[in-house]
């Protein structure tokens, strides 16, 4: 099996984020800190030699990825609904006070249409192996390891890297803390060669300039 570098980026900060409004599917788009924010990631991430780019096909992870691609003339990013943030179903553009409302209704079962946890991590192990796993089967072995871009969302980063991590498919780097995915953050991993995948760096912020941040994951709250 060959090598991978493979840089997971989270996309830039939406008005959702901001206002505590859950997005889910819904196809909300970048906002200006998450515009500026998504030059920023791109900036940092403007001397890897990328051989290949995913995104969500959601609007926010797209232009998060399309900015980055800008200092890669060339590379196309593949679009792919796996990695989606959980579909969060009825509660999908409700904030938190709206959500508790729904929820408090007396005596009344409501089927929100939530995606469970099982189902979230068995997509995103699912991910793992098509798109990278079996990629790296399939390419020829080389000196330098392929360099992969990945634009996605917090809940699906989370429930990737905490999956690769209890299956033992994968282990932290020395210091590396499994805390928090901030908007435009970085997580790296080293992957392939015959041994198990390395958490090199997780929702690295370094690059943002220490700018004020979104604290809260409205999405990963169910």
């Amino acid at each position: 099996m060959s090598k991978a570098r493979i840089f997971i980026v989270r996309h830039g900060e939406t008005d959702a984020n901001k206002n505590g409004v859950i997005q889910g599917h819904l196809d909300t788009s970048l906002n200006a800190v998450g515009r500026s924010q998504a030059e920023l990631v791109a900036f940092a991430l403007q001397q890897i030699p990328f051989d290949y780019a995913y995104s969500s096909d959601l609007s926010r992870a797209a232009s998060t990825a399309e900015a980055i691609l800008k200092h890669h003339s060339g590379l196309q990013v593949t679009k792919q609904t796996e990695l989606r943030e959980a579909n969060m179903g009825k509660l999908q553009g409700l904030n938190l006070a709206q959500r508790a409302q729904l929820l408090a209704k007396p005596n009344e079962k409501v089927d929100l249409g939530i995606e469970s946890d099982k189902s979230m991590s068995q997509r995103a192990e699912g991910w793992w192996k098509q798109s990278i796993v079996q990629l790296l089967d399939s390419l020829p072995a080389r000196d330098e390891p392929y360099r992969i871009l990945v634009v996605s969302h917090g809940g699906f980063i989370g429930t990737l890297v905490k999956k690769l991590l209890r299956s033992g498919q994968a282990k932290c780097g020395q210091g590396v803390l499994i805390y928090r995915i901030f908007n435009a953050s970085i997580t790296e991993i080293e992957a392939g060669g015959g041994s198990k995948a390395l958490i090199v760096r997780y929702g690295d912020i370094g690059h943002l300039d220490g700018q004020k941040l979104v604290e809260q994951n409205v999405d990963e709250d169910k």
